[in-house]
């Protein structure tokens, strides 16, 4: 299982399935790590394996989708493509909860997900701006260059990463919601 992930600013990495978080268990970064970045993601489950994916055909390869969020150690990432690779493979950073949704939850305009730090929202990101289309795109554009096979995760990051947590802040409360679901629920404890 691999998580495929359209970046934000459209290129495509893939992280190991070791930096996937499913159980919203609480993060403790490695002593190396000073200060946490974040960004929100949309996601779906590879329903069936394939290559080259038409856009018109990609709804058939996926059959649940959420609202998660990547966690990137800002030391690890110098600009170099290299750091951002090696960022991405952090165990336990990519934040991909169950259950899944079914597809039709895309595009509704009450659907929104609200990411929290503590009590404060630091993400909103409205229903309507989630659409079906969104995920295809993303499926035809990872399969041009990467495999999917079943049960893999395709990942569109939906903004730049924010600043979440630092080694000064000690313990933070992550919190997300979409379509009235607690979706995230984890601290990250320094």
């Amino acid at each position: 299982m691999n998580i495929v992930i359209r970046t934000f600013d459209g290129h495509t990495i893939v992280r190991p399935d070791t930096t996937w978080e499913k159980d919203n268990e609480d993060f403790y970064p490695p002593e190396f790590v000073e200060r946490l970045t974040c960004s929100p993601v949309l996601f779906a489950r590879i329903s069936k394996p394939g290559r080259s994916i038409g856009k018109k055909f990609a709804s058939r390869y996926y059959d649940g989708i959420n609202m998660g969020v990547l966690l990137f150690p800002e030391e690890m990432i110098d600009g170099s493509q290299e750091g951002y690779a090696q960022a991405s493979c952090l165990d336990h950073t990519s934040f991909l909860p169950t259950p899944l949704f079914l597809p039709v939850t895309l595009g509704q305009e009450d659907n929104e997900f609200k990411l929290k730090k503590g009590n404060k929202t630091f993400c909103c990101i409205k229903g309507d701006a989630l659409t079906a289309e969104m995920v295809d795109d993303a499926v035809a554009e990872v399969t041009r260059m990467v495999y999917i096979r079943t049960g893999d995760f395709v990942a569109i990051e939906l903004a730049p990463r924010k600043p979440l947590a630092s080694r000064e802040d000690g313990e933070v409360e992550v919190h997300g919601t979409w379509c009235e679901n607690k979706t995230l629920d984890f601290k990250v404890i320094f």
